[in-house]
């Protein structure tokens, strides 16, 4: 609740511009205190104690003139991850289904109506769009969060669509919301989403959902690779059955991590 001297308000907004610099600084890759306060249209003065106070708590470093964002992010991040039953059951898995599909395979989480990128076992002989670990996506452009919506009542697929929207990632992305729950209708009865190029041009996906309880998806994993290596029938007759007999192994897995 607000006081009447309006002192909650102004602590709220204080967090609020401390993760505003902080963005800015992982953003632009590192900037001095006198284009931070022009960028951010702040105060010089103001800037300045946000980033003294913020150093003193390592989550930013100052090199020479420069601001940059810590390591610590990439520790909190990296023990957050290394602690999940679903990084810990999927790993193995997905690194042995990248040997033998020749393609990327990929594991997200749903995090705030994204889909999350956890894990992604890297295959020399095959691309994709290259998602960075941690990087938030549409679910409804990609596999895996096709998949993990699969999951979801309709509603709450409604409430997530009315908060993110269905921006138009290239010209195959699902834009109408009729469609999305027809498509996840698919998803459901085939049981494995399919993206082709809707979140990157030229790139495919293949993905299921990791349940840990009925209708709980607590994750996704997929294949990803070139739209000219995944074609339809080898999607069907070789990447989607090696990939729900993964899927099944994980579910059985992710029980003894929890």
């Amino acid at each position: 609740m607000t006081g009447s001297d309006g002192s909650d308000t102004r602590r709220l907004k204080s967090v609020n511009q401390s993760f505003k610099i902080v963005d800015y600084l992982h953003e632009s890759g590192g900037s001095t205190l006198s284009q931070t306060a022009e960028d951010l249209d702040m105060p010089l003065s103001t800037v300045h104690i946000y980033l003294s106070t913020l150093v003193e708590t390592g989550y930013v470093v100052k090199c020479d003139n420069e601001y940059h964002s810590s390591f610590q992010f990439l520790r909190m991040g990296g023990e957050m991850r290394d602690r999940m039953a679903l990084f810990q059951a999927a790993k193995p898995e997905l690194d042995d289904l990248q040997e033998k599909t020749g393609e990327h395979t990929n594991a997200t989480v749903e995090q705030n109506g994204y889909s999350v990128q956890l894990y992604k076992s890297h295959s020399p002989e095959s691309i994709d769009d290259d998602a960075p670990l941690g990087d938030h996506l549409h679910l409804h452009s990609t596999a895996t969060g096709k998949a993990i919506l699969a999951q979801l009542a309709e509603e709450t697929v409604s409430e997530i669509v009315a908060k993110r929207g269905l921006p138009a990632l290239t010209d195959d992305t699902i834009t109408d919301e009729g469609v999305l729950h027809e498509e996840l209708e698919t998803v459901r009865e085939r049981g494995y989403s399919i993206n082709r190029g809707e979140h990157f041009p030229g790139v495919s996906a293949v993905g299921t959902a990791i349940v840990s309880e009925p209708d709980d998806a607590v994750g996704a994993i997929s294949i990803s690779g070139p739209i000219s290596r995944m074609d339809p029938d080898r999607i069907e007759d070789e990447l989607a059955p090696e990939l729900l007999n993964k899927k099944n192994i994980i579910e059985l897995k992710i029980r003894q991590y929890e």
